[in-house]
């Protein structure tokens, strides 16, 4: 039998002989996944990052690697039953064979609830156990991080070189304008003229941007939950955006006198730190907004903003010492046991 933890400490996955491996949640205590293979695992590791999994089996001289689902998806931890245990092959470097760990992320729609009755008695929600506890976001960690980063990974990805024009082209190119006389379908050398109705405004891409936008605006709903001073569902929306998606959202913010939007986007903060929830995906959020509108709190209209950003300074430090005092009762409390006396 062989076993190791995540790189966080909050897993540990378990082979046995009956070629399973077993994945269990340590808080909860709970059996959150399992697979059985078609031969006996030998050996399993995780990686420093803690995104893939190594594994190792009797019939095979190759090592198997498997994606970590958690980076994609939140993955639930309620707890399952051996009915519930799949039998799969394990991974091949072309995907053949085995089970599409990637493509079965997204898979969300039959994703089955968290809250489910377990024994008759009602599992309680992972995403707030407790209110006096400082509880993490179920958002994957890659995303708020890339958000933090965007600038980087946007140099990085950008060409090298700007694309080169064909070496040889046409003398004389088919034109798509007009319809002559002699078209019968009303086409032009076998193209249809319908491709010449569309104006400029739509094949743009930012009229497409903005009537997307326009769609779906989080700005209405960002200062409708300031109105109602009800936050969640703005923040719910926020925290499924990618980090392109929320970048562009901070970065659209009104930055104009009276600043609406801004003191509205920092109150909703303030109000999920008050509640003691996704506090590393509020830091980031805080950080890009800060970076991209760090010069309007500065500016000497802006005192209704500052006053907001000294709430939520408050908010944090207060936080900050609560769970300093906390932590160090426990270390006080662990250290007396320790002692010889």
């Amino acid at each position: 039998m062989s076993q190791t933890f995540s790189n966080d400490g909050r897993w540990i996955l378990a082979a046995s002989t009956d070629s399973v491996i077993r994945v269990w949640d340590l808080p909860t205590g709970h059996l959150i996944d399992a697979v059985k293979l078609r031969s006996t695992c030998t050996a399993l590791a995780f990686s420093n990052t803690g995104e893939h999994l190594a594994t190792a089996t009797e019939d095979s001289v190759g090592v198997h690697i498997w994606t970590n689902r958690t980076l994609f998806t939140h993955v639930p931890t309620r707890h399952i039953s051996d009915k519930e245990i799949a039998e799969i092959d394990a991974p091949t470097a072309s995907g053949e064979g085995g089970e599409g760990v990637v493509a079965a992320a997204y898979e969300e729609e039959n994703a089955e609830p968290e809250d489910e009755e377990i024994g008759g008695i009602a599992e309680p929600s992972l995403d707030q156990l407790s209110d006096h506890m400082m509880t993490l976001s179920l958002v994957p960690k890659s995303r708020w991080q890339n958000l933090l980063h965007l600038d980087l990974i946007r140099q990085r990805n950008k060409p090298k070189e700007p694309p080169k024009p064909p070496e040889k082209a046409p003398f004389f190119l088919p034109s798509l304008q007009g319809n002559p006389t002699g078209s019968a379908n009303g086409t032009t050398n076998g193209v249809s003229t319908a491709l010449t109705t569309a104006t400029p405004a739509d094949t743009s891409r930012i009229s497409k941007l903005s009537s997307l936008a326009s769609s779906n605006n989080p700005t209405a709903s960002l200062l409708t939950s300031h109105s109602r001073k009800e936050y969640r569902p703005f923040l719910t929306s926020l925290s499924a955006l990618n980090p392109s998606a929320a970048d562009l959202f901070i970065r659209s913010l009104s930055s104009t006198p009276p600043y609406t939007e801004l003191i509205a986007f920092v109150a909703a903060l303030t109000s999920r730190l008050h509640e003691r929830r996704d506090y590393e995906l509020v830091q980031a959020w805080m950080a890009v907004f800060l970076r991209l509108h760090g010069e309007v709190v500065a500016e000497p209209g802006a005192e209704e903003l500052r006053r907001c950003l000294r709430e939520l300074g408050n908010e944090v430090k207060s936080e900050g010492e609560r769970l300093g005092g906390l932590g160090g009762y426990c270390a006080g409390v662990v250290g007396f046991l320790r002692s010889a006396r």
